[in-house]
């Protein structure tokens, strides 16, 4: 699932200096694409306001509002929250650990 927000941030992202050299705008407009076609467009109405990182609450938000089980993130703001209502946040390496 994604939100408007989250692709608009994943877009501001990419376009860093810092990380321009490693995303190509034609890798960025077909993730993109994909995302429309493989993931769910969730529009969040509510609020969250339980990370320590205000800039990260808008996370917590579409997990609620799109009633995630998951949450994979490298982030230490949501990592250290463990849960937010009925989702899980983990790491990629703890969630496919939990695969098996």
């Amino acid at each position: 699932m994604f939100s408007q927000e989250l692709l608009d941030e994943l877009v501001e992202v990419t376009q860093r200096p810092k990380f321009k050299k490693y995303f190509h705008s034609e890798d960025v407009s077909s993730l993109l694409y994909q995302l429309s076609l493989r993931a769910e467009l969730i529009t969040v109405v509510s609020d969250a306001t339980d990370c320590r990182d205000d800039k990260d609450n808008f996370l917590l938000a579409l997990a609620g509002d799109g009633r995630a089980t998951h949450l994979i993130t490298g982030d230490n703001d949501l990592l250290v929250l463990d849960r937010y209502r009925q989702t899980k946040i983990l790491t990629v390496e703890a969630y496919l650990q939990s695969l098996n």
